[in-house]
């Protein structure tokens, strides 16, 4: 079976977030898709087989488990099947369904790197923080009152994945680290099922997985609820393209677009470059 690595959220090799893609992963076990992720030590893996011309099942797999909804992933594979499958046609417009929804993804063909817009949704906004439940969840990532950004709230907001949205001041994104050994269960007691620092000045943002262990070098699951978060705390517009940076402290770079619509869908896009092309082998050599 052939696999292929892009890295997304840039248009430079060896930038942005690594990602792994299985085309024709039909006959895969689950099981056999987590062992393989964590063979190829990405943040996620995505696994693929055709439904119809422009409609592909897709399954993504962290190192720990199977997600219902991941954004580097969607955009990652959108712009391979577009490499694979309409290299001629300068745009194209995919279905990617997944176990939480199924998105729209529109991709266009550039010299040397393709682009990807995901089509994520309307947004739905969670549980938000008391003063109280702030300082106590600043204390799990190694912060304290004073590192809240002005007097912004703390709140859980989905695309597909429910993230805890936590705006702190520029001069404290480099001090978070995961404090305690049960944060995901902490998350699941306000229904988020990851966290996302916010820079709200420069609009940098990062995350971890939720042991602390591994930071993710671009979210884009995340990216939605962040261009929603903005809009409705009036930091940023309807329908004008939202910068957010991430990747930064980890020597890789990575710039993920967000609109907000009027109508209130949110649209992820970013970069994309292939790496290189593999083969899954059966029973070794």
């Amino acid at each position: 079976m052939k696999y292929y690595h892009v890295d997304v959220f840039s248009r430079k090799p060896y930038s942005g977030n690594g990602l792994t893609i299985f085309t024709d992963a039909k006959f895969l076990e689950k099981r056999i898709m987590r062992t393989i992720t964590q063979e190829m030590r990405q943040f996620e893996s995505i696994f693929l087989y055709q439904l119809s011309s422009d409609t592909f099942r897709a399954s993504i797999f962290t190192m720990e488990e199977e997600l219902d909804f991941a954004g580097h992933p969607v955009i990652g594979a959108a712009a391979l099947l577009h490499d694979l499958y309409s290299k001629q046609s300068e745009q194209n417009i995919w279905t990617i369904q997944m176990n939480a929804k199924s998105v729209k993804v529109k991709t266009a063909r550039h010299e040397n790197y393709y682009s990807a817009q995901m089509n994520q949704g309307k947004a739905e906004f969670g549980t938000l923080l008391t003063k109280e439940q702030e300082i106590e969840y600043l204390s799990f990532i190694n912060l304290t009152g004073k590192d809240k950004a002005d007097n912004l709230p703390f709140q859980v907001i989905s695309t597909g994945l429910p993230y805890l949205i936590l705006p702190v001041k520029t001069e404290s994104l480099p001090k978070i680290k995961v404090t305690i050994p049960d944060f995901e269960k902490r998350l699941e007691k306000i229904k988020a099922k990851f966290f996302y620092v916010l820079d709200v000045n420069h609009l940098q943002g990062r995350t971890w997985d939720n042991f602390g262990l591994v930071e993710d070098i671009a979210t884009g699951s995340a990216a939605g609820p962040v261009g929603a978060y903005l809009v409705k705390n009036n930091l940023a517009n309807f329908d004008t393209e939202i910068i957010l940076r991430q990747g930064d402290f980890l020597g890789r770079p990575s710039i993920l677009k967000i609109v907000v619509s009027n109508e209130g869908d949110i649209f992820v896009e970013g970069d994309v470059c292939k790496i290189a092309i593999g083969e899954l082998l059966v029973n070794g050599w």
